[in-house]
């Protein structure tokens, strides 16, 4: 008959609820106290019961899942058979009838075990030690396999994370348009730093193409609006009333044309402009958003007469913000790089007008009449 022993490995699950509920288990299924309980779980792998039934064996791992633990069955050696001289085998004595313990679990450790000289390993998530091997046998982790997945965590770590809805703008999260609209032109001139940290992660230039068409005809419309009143008041409307009226539709039914090529002109040279001082982290897209988003600095434009002006500067001060923050570059280098277009317009009409005024003087047409 084949008997078998049991051996405590620990807790099922790692964790300090887990473990209390494993004491309080032991000490209330196999009266053991809290120290025994206690000195029971530090120990492990340790031998439990032995000389057993399978079926018995069985019943205590059983009784150890059921209040958190971890056990396995190991069948003991068969005893080893005498040799007589007749060089038959001669099977030892049945071992005697064993007297059932009192309670239901006896904590025994194996007598026999002799002090371990090998190498040991430390567990990377439980910290047990133990004889070098591969698998904790506390909390039952490979252990190559958990630090391997923890070096490729730590090499990831940064660079892929979870985006939720809140960390795209809110023209593009989905709202309805009236209130997808107030947010993100709200957002947009009052928080700018916190909006435009959020046009990386959004896809595409159809959204912010319209919003800034959107915004870019409500304000310059309304700016040309407020400049034709002006004019009117010097103009006798009453005399020219058709040419006047044709010229104001050709300067407004084009105007969505012309925002648009502005906002993708103007992105590719303030892009190359951040090709230029190394601050193209994100790519074109980020820029092209970075610039359409800045135009609901336009909307200004319905304030009469000065609106304009104030847009203007507006949309300026949104454009540095919107490329710093999507390309997570230094302030300096964003406003180099959306003044770069104008230092180098003022350096050429400077350079111009001064070859121009070096030709006029070598034509001698400042030197005095000659005699």
């Amino acid at each position: 008959m084949a008997f078998y022993k049991v051996i405590f490995l620990g807790l099922s699950v790692i964790g300090p609820e887990e473990e209390t509920r494993l004491l309080g288990g032991l000490q209330k299924k196999f009266n053991l106290t809290p120290g025994k309980a206690e000195s029971l779980l530090q120990r492990v792998p340790i031998v439990v019961k032995k000389g057993v039934s399978k079926e018995e064996a069985e019943r205590y791992v059983m009784a150890f899942d059921a209040i958190g633990g971890r056990a396995k069955v190991e069948e003991e050696p068969t005893p080893g058979l005498e040799i007589t001289q007749e060089y038959e085998p001669k099977p030892k004595p049945e071992p005697g009838p064993r007297s059932e313990p009192k309670s239901p679990f006896t904590y025994r450790p194996e007598s026999e075990r002799k002090p371990y000289t090998g190498g040991m390993v430390t567990c990377p998530q439980c910290g047990f030690e133990q004889p070098e091997t591969d698998e904790c046998v506390k909390c039952g982790i490979i252990i190559s396999k958990y630090v391997q997945f923890q070096e490729m965590a730590r090499s990831y770590e940064g660079q892929v994370r979870e985006i939720s809805a809140e960390e795209y703008t809110p023209w593009e999260s989905g709202e309805g348009f009236i209130r997808a609209f107030y947010r993100t032109t709200r957002d947009s001139l009052f928080f700018p730093t916190r909006f435009f940290k959020k046009i990386s992660f959004g896809e595409g230039y159809w959204a912010p193409l319209i919003y800034g068409l959107i915004t870019g005809i409500i304000g310059n419309g309304c700016a040309i609006f407020w400049f034709w009143l002006f004019i009117a008041q010097f103009i006798p409307m009453d005399r020219f009333p058709f040419q006047y009226s044709l010229s104001i539709l050709q300067i407004i039914l084009p105007l969505p044309f012309q925002q648009a090529i502005a906002m993708f002109i103007g992105s590719a040279i303030i892009h190359l402009c951040l090709m230029i001082v190394r601050g193209n982290n994100n790519g074109y897209k980020t820029t092209f958003r970075a610039i359409a988003y800045s135009y609901s600095g336009y909307l200004f434009g319905i304030i009469p007469f000065i609106g304009l002006l104030i847009g203007n500067i507006y949309v300026f001060i949104l454009t540095i913000i919107g490329v710093r923050e999507g390309h997570g570059i230094s302030t300096g280098k964003a406003v180099l790089a959306v003044l770069l277009p104008a230092m180098v317009i003022f350096g050429l009409i400077f350079i111009a007008i001064l070859l121009v005024m070096m030709f006029v003087g070598s034509m001698g047409f400042f030197g005095g009449v000659r005699t």
